[in-house]
């Protein structure tokens, strides 16, 4: 299908399930056209796009939740939601899909997403119906929506990461990376291996998947050479990987240079962990063994050690 056909489709197409969800004092703004409600109790943050043809949401909350939650939006705009973008099981099985649906939004998920969203165990069997919104489209791998002549860009990752259907959503045009509970903004992840099927040594693979992503265009053209330095300190200037956000379910945003920064930690967590594993060393050791300096401050880092030990000596 062509691009335009794909987008005039889905515009006109017709966290465990128990936490508290309360949502932060409103929708942030991140770059021009993109913004984020950070939950501030536990919950997951709610992510959105605005175009001209409607707004992109990305894990929207509960349904009690969302009269507050679209009141916050319209401080924003006063334009409606037209896709809603779950980025895994857990945030699909939480939010108020169905209402968002009933309004004309299409639900975006992937297959898998869709699969584990199905089958997860309910904390309220009247939530079983939610887990199924209509409309939704499914998708296998990538896809991309072109509203207003912008290009949104929606990636299943491959594999078993957190869980077996994460899902996340790049805006080239102002770099901006949403991945929900795929991480933390402050550290590692928690591996959803019981019914989210994940995996610790399949979560740094598709890190870099995440990381391939969001590529950055680099100037081509010589910059110039500045001889003296300025009269006054400047602050350092940033990187481009460092002015890209990264919206996670919990928190402030992270950066694109963040995660890069978490894949090589992640890299060194995964070759350690095999050394260990082939030389028939204990699970303790590997995990008291890992640098401080290194590892120290990444939160759930021995959590998720951990969990990557026993991954690998399964294999």
């Amino acid at each position: 299908m062509s691009r335009a056909g794909l987008a005039h489709v889905l515009v006109f197409a017709g966290l465990l399930a128990g936490p508290s969800r309360a949502m932060g004092a409103g929708f942030q703004k991140v770059s021009a056209h993109v913004f984020y409600m950070e939950s501030k109790s536990g919950g997951w943050n709610t992510g959105a796009i605005v175009t001209t043809e409607g707004v992109l949401l990305v894990d929207p909350p509960p349904e009690q939740e969302l009269p507050a939650m679209l009141a916050s939006l319209r401080a924003v705009t006063a334009r409606a939601v037209r896709w809603v973008v779950s980025t895994d099981y857990l945030a699909a099985n939480a939010a108020g899909l169905n209402v968002l649906a009933k309004q004309g939004a299409t639900v975006i998920w992937s297959k898998e997403l869709d699969r584990l969203a199905g089958s997860a165990p309910q904390a309220d069997p009247a939530q079983s119906a939610a887990a199924r919104p209509q409309p939704r489209f499914l998708i296998s791998r990538q896809m991309q929506l072109y509203p207003g002549n912008v290009e949104i860009r929606i990636l299943a990752l491959k594999g078993k990461a957190r869980t077996a259907g994460d899902v996340i959503v790049y805006y080239p045009a102002e770099k901006a990376l949403f991945v929900g509970g795929f991480l933390t903004s402050d550290g590692f992840p928690v591996i959803d291996s019981a019914h989210g099927e994940g995996s610790a040594p399949g979560w740094i693979d598709a890190l870099k998947q995440v990381i391939d992503f969001a590529p950055l265009l680099k100037s081509a053209m010589p910059q110039p050479r500045q001889e003296t330095p300025p009269a006054k300190a400047a602050e350092p200037e940033k990187s481009p990987e460092e002015l890209v956000p990264v919206i996670t379910a919990h928190g402030p945003p992270a950066t694109l240079q963040s995660l890069k920064d978490l894949y090589a930690a992640a890299q060194k967590m995964r070759a350690q962990a095999s050394r260990f594993v082939k030389a028939g060393r204990s699970r303790e050791d590997f995990v008291k063994s890992l640098p401080s300096d290194v590892f120290g401050r990444y939160a759930n880092f021995e959590s998720f050690a951990g969990q990557l030990y026993d991954d690998l000596q399964k294999k």
